[in-house]
């Protein structure tokens, strides 16, 4: 684009040059009026099509900010928490529609405890939600590195799987058991990634990095691959939401 606007410019630099030896030094058969006539026509001819081609530039660039504004104002933003609960989330109130990823190692898990030790049972989760203006985002996909403590040696586990679609107020919980780990065994979060697509067709990533306590939000494809959306610090707090607070347990 950048090559086709020099080259127009290079042209209209020439213009009349190209007029001045390719119109007006002969006259071909059948062509009326004085150079003068022919010059003030080619001045107003070409600053007709200067005219346009401004109005076009302006057209352009205004589509452009306004495309820009309307894929900000439409994107998807991820709040991921990490938390311990409940094997199967007794007592905790959430969502009619949220859901719980059965991981195999969450399967095994459920198999292994008894189903009144539900409640007592502790494990960290992930708790993955959207909001903005879309309903819902799409191609959803996380990787996690976790590490916990087996026979006083450091083990590794990553877990790797599609969610899908997310819909909007929908919270997804991803339970982190290894398989080798007892109940109750501490896991670490190192370091999770969370992939999903836009309906405005970007494809985002968001990190966070539990060793260096920093999350991080960038295009992986879009407009501008690369870009970096926000990076910051993770500040640790405990929370509660009000709403989701069972008073009967209270």
């Amino acid at each position: 684009m950048k090559n086709k606007y020099a080259l127009f410019i290079i042209l209209l630099l020439a213009a009349p040059i190209l007029i001045n030896y390719g119109l007006l030094s002969w006259r071909a058969p059948g062509v009326q009026g004085t150079s003068e006539a022919w010059i003030g026509f080619f001045a107003n001819f070409l600053g007709l099509i200067g005219a346009v081609f401004i109005a076009f530039y302006q057209f352009r660039k205004q589509k452009e900010k306004e495309d820009e504004q309307d894929r900000v104002n439409n994107r998807s933003f991820v709040v991921i928490h990490d938390f311990n609960a409940t094997l199967m989330l007794v007592g905790v109130v959430t969502n009619e529609n949220s859901r719980i990823i059965l991981t195999p190692w969450y399967e095994i898990l459920r198999k292994t405890v008894k189903k009144e030790k539900y409640g007592t049972t502790k494990i960290p989760y992930l708790k993955v939600s959207h909001f903005g203006n879309p309903p819902i985002i799409t191609d959803c996909s996380i990787k996690a590195r976790i590490r916990y403590i087996e026979k006083n040696d450091y083990k590794i586990d990553e877990l790797d799987i599609s969610i899908g679609v997310i819909e909007r107020d929908v919270e997804v919980f991803i339970p982190f058991t290894p398989l080798e780990a007892d109940p109750g065994t501490k896991i670490f979060i190192e370091e999770v990634t969370f992939d999903y697509s836009t309906l405005k067709g970007e494809r985002l990533r968001i990190t966070r990095d539990f060793e260096k306590n920093t999350e991080r939000l960038e295009v992986l494809h879009g407009k501008i691959k690369g870009e970096i959306i926000y990076e910051h610090k993770m500040k640790s707090a405990n929370w509660v939401y009000p709403s989701k607070i069972d008073h009967s347990k209270i």
